[in-house]
């Protein structure tokens, strides 16, 4: 074992890149894999835009050949072909929006479980975003990006639409078709070119409504403490001004949007009024039927619908494109490790170069079955240990476990390397589920223990329970949660609320000291984890803790922290001070030899 040391730094970096990497291929990619719902949803979507364009077509038929001639057989044929013409109309659209829609929902939840695996196994994901803005992130933006196949389903079908519609009015009449050929097209531009504005606005209202539901998400995590220190005021106050902003951020995309439909009403309010005039002149000039004016006018006033359509799809496009690039930034915003690979080969525990945030760099080893505590006098020193150790900083590579970098380690290593932060998270369930870390519908209920599946068993309170969610005894006596659930009426089962509200902070600690002791992981790395917990159950839990690590031979632990239960019952002690050489050795040499270290550990 060779001693800890510091030294000048030399850092180094990896990222890695990953796919998609624009807007517009994370959306294309979302259309080629539910290609098999969205082709027939916009063939069935375009059926029913051709109906619509076919019913003034077959009133100004049915005008000529029935009712101008009086023919009642006519007129009785006419009827029929009008139900069946609506027939086809209204199911083309029932199920073309069904495949449509089916094919947007499914996306969805693609999106939002793919933007959900980037925080939950990337290292540093988002690192500068709060936790409101990644939820937003996976969850408002991945519904909104996929709004992708509505803008295809109906604005698709409408501008098939529009094509068909223009065909029969060149064939009809080639000044009216002109006009509408001409006319159409350059309101459509006029549409489109304002969407790039759309979208950045809209790109800045979904990360003003993030950080709204971050102060929201703050606010309710402290509720108690802005409650017992009369914050309320404030908190209300914080969240008012944040709110603010995304409600500001949302009138402007709403005005800049209203003002792209009104672009496309009044484009088409043109070229409506100019293709009745030119069909008006052709029947007073006698070269066109009363039928046939009644079916140009008729086209020409459902022209204003697709057209509608398309204008109303290119605002949602220019949102879906900016949520798009909302999700394909979360993607960016963390390294890909390609090598994470490995397995650790024992417990063999070593750091080499790593760089503090004062510029030293950190030399340490910790021998297989060792128990080591590290005193670090400055809070980040420590902290860029434990994000290194866990692998969310650039430093992971400085880290060897088992003879393997850190980064290279296969995402699930629970078994072979467990890192507890000094912040504690709870999650909605019992006790027992935020130990075993087995969320599912039963253990939260904790009701309904009949019917157990093949393999149940019962452990002391007479539940049934699976084989992965018993604890044993010795974790919750070493992390004192046996004190706890004992005064409790559903023992394990006690439910655990949002954040663990209904826990105090000391139970709240000792209940993540038992996940991290019921993982049994051949490395341990522990920040401070009995900091709100009494002095008199801190010596019981520390104990008890070296107790257990011991009784697993070649298990490794290492423990951040400046508590003197801890630091007695280590194998040895390490002390990273503010300035000058790291020490080394058991707690009564160096409170006797340092006197950095006495003011450390007694503060």
């Amino acid at each position: 074992m060779s001693a800890p040391t510091l030294s000048s730094p030399t850092p180094t970096r990896r990222h890695a890149a990953d796919a998609p990497a624009t807007a517009n291929g994370l959306l294309l990619r979302a259309l080629g894999r539910r290609r098999r719902l969205v082709v027939p949803g916009l063939v069935l979507m375009t059926l029913w835009q051709l109906c619509e364009a076919l019913v003034p077509i077959a009133i100004g038929v049915i005008v000529d050949v029935a009712i101008i001639p009086l023919d009642a057989w006519a007129l009785l044929w006419s009827v029929l072909g009008l139900i069946v013409l609506f027939t086809v109309l209204s199911l083309g659209y029932r199920f073309g929006a069904r495949l449509s829609n089916r094919a947007l929902q499914e996306e969805a939840h693609d999106l939002r479980v793919e933007a959900t695996r980037v925080p939950l196994t990337r290292r540093r994901a988002m690192d500068s975003a709060s936790s409101g803005d990644v939820l937003s992130v996976c969850s408002a933006d991945a519904d909104v990006a996929a709004l992708v196949f509505r803008q295809v389903a109906l604005g698709g079908s409408a501008l098939i639409g529009i094509v068909g519609i223009s065909v029969y009015l060149l064939w009809t009449d080639l000044l009216v078709g002109l006009i509408v050929l001409i006319g159409v097209p350059l309101s459509l531009v006029l549409v489109a070119l304002p969407s790039r504005a759309i979208s950045r606005h809209s790109t800045a209202q979904q990360a003003a409504i993030g950080m709204a539901s971050s102060r929201a998400t703050d606010i309710m995590t402290g509720l108690r403490v802005l409650k017992a220190g009369g914050g309320e005021r404030w908190a209300a106050e914080q969240y008012r001004d944040a709110s603010r902003l995304a409600a500001d951020a949302g009138i402007v995309t709403a005005e800049r949007s209203g003002r792209v439909q009104g672009i496309g009403s009044l484009g088409m309010a043109a070229v409506l009024a100019l293709v009745l005039l030119a069909a008006g002149y052709r029947v007073l000039a006698g070269e066109m039927e009363i039928g046939t004016l009644i079916s140009v006018v008729g086209v020409a006033v459902f022209f204003e619908e697709p057209v509608r359509l398309i204008t109303a799809m290119v605002s949602i496009f220019a949102r879906s494109h900016g949520a798009a690039q909302r999700l394909v930034d979360l993607q960016a915003s963390a390294p890909v490790d390609d090598s994470g690979t490995e397995v650790p080969a024992g417990s063999h525990l070593q750091i080499r170069a790593l760089q503090l945030p004062d510029g030293r760099e950190l030399d340490l080893e910790v021998s297989a079955g060792e128990v080591v505590a590290l005193v670090a006098d400055q809070p980040a020193a420590a902290d860029a240990l434990t994000l290194a150790m866990a692998g969310h900083s650039d430093e992971a590579d400085a880290v060897l476990v088992g003879g393997h970098k850190r980064s290279t380690l296969l995402p699930a290593i629970a078994d072979h390397l467990v890192v507890v932060p000094h912040r504690v998270d709870l999650f909605v369930g019992t006790i027992r589920s935020n130990i075993a870390m087995r969320h599912d519908g039963a253990d939260q209920s904790g009701a309904d223990r009949d019917g157990r599946s093949d393999g149940a068993r019962y452990d002391g309170d007479g539940a049934s329970h699976d084989d992965d969610d018993l604890i044993s005894d010795e974790v919750l006596r070493a992390s004192a949660v046996a004190e706890i659930v004992e005064h409790l009426p559903d023992g394990l089962d006690h439910v655990v609320r949002e954040g663990g509200r209904n826990l105090s902070g000391g139970q709240r600690q000792r209940i993540a000291l038992a996940r991290a002791l019921h993982a049994d992981p051949d490395v341990l790395v522990l920040h401070e984890p009995t900091s709100s917990v009494d002095a008199v159950t801190e010596w019981e839990i520390a104990q008890a803790v070296r107790r257990l690590r011991a009784s697993r031979p070649g298990q490794t632990t290492l423990i951040v922290t400046s508590s003197p239960p801890f630091l007695a019952t280590a194998d040895r002690v390490v002390h990273l001070p503010r300035s000058g050489q790291i020490q080394s050795g058991s707690h009564l040499e160096l409170r006797e030899l340092s006197a950095t270290y006495r003011t450390a550990v007694d503060r």
